[in-house]
């Protein structure tokens, strides 16, 4: 995510801009409407919040100073909307170039404010924050597994793996559906596992600067995500 700091207009860092913007919208958002702000002045006052991100290129102070990106954002959006007083105009939508679709994004962070409402702000923007980074890890999951043909075994396994939700359902019965062996079944359990270790260490590690934050910001997670 940081690399969307990086100067250049090249694919990857273009990519990385649209990686940063889709990652950071629904927590950001649910921060604003935590605040107070209808849904309308909130999309007005996130967009505006990227808009000046890019201009003044602050992804690549929050590189430097080697720190969370997560922390660094939060921090960056309170002072933008304590100095609010002038922008008005520059926050009237339609006013720049949208850096992703609202209308695609807003209802995902309308239903993770839905899910935070028993939460205070800086709560709801970190339980947004761990939900998006699952989320991405997953999407990158059933792609991966999608391109080598094996979609139905993740759908089958994802309940083994993520913990959410009821308690997964009997392995003998998915073994059955699959049709393999129950023993064939616990090892690509162990397989997927670790796969989606190492696939949400690498969501997370783009988010900070320090490589050795990374196992603290993981912990963090979890336990928001337990909690």
């Amino acid at each position: 995510m940081l690399q969307a700091g990086k100067a250049g207009t090249d694919d990857s860092a273009q990519k990385a801009l649209s990686a940063f913007s889709e990652a950071y919208w629904p927590p950001l958002y649910t921060f604003v409407r935590r605040r107070g702000y209808s849904a309308a002045d909130a999309q007005d006052l996130v967009q505006g919040f990227f808009e000046h991100l890019f201009e003044q290129n602050a992804l690549s102070r929050a590189d430097q100073e080697k720190g969370r990106l997560r922390t660094f954002l939060l921090a960056s959006l309170q002072n933008f909307i304590n100095d609010q007083h002038g922008r008005a105009q520059a926050l009237k939508r339609g006013g720049g170039q949208q850096a992703i679709s609202l209308d695609q994004k807003t209802a995902e962070a309308e239903a993770a404010l839905s899910a935070s409402i028993h939460l205070d702000d800086v709560s709801s923007f970190d339980l947004t924050w761990a939900s998006s980074i699952v989320k991405r890890s997953w999407q990158r999951m059933q792609t991966n597994l999608a391109a080598e043909g094996k979609a139905q075994w993740l759908s089958e396994l994802k309940p083994f793996v993520d913990g959410a939700g009821a308690a997964p359902p009997n392995q003998q019965e998915v073994a059955a559906r699959l049709g393999v062996p129950i023993a064939t079944l616990r090892t690509w359990l162990a397989r997927l596992r670790h796969r989606y270790r190492e696939i949400l260490r690498a969501e997370v590690a783009s988010t900070v600067s320090d490589p050795a934050s990374v196992d603290q910001e993981l912990h963090y997670l979890h336990q928001i995500l337990m909690a």
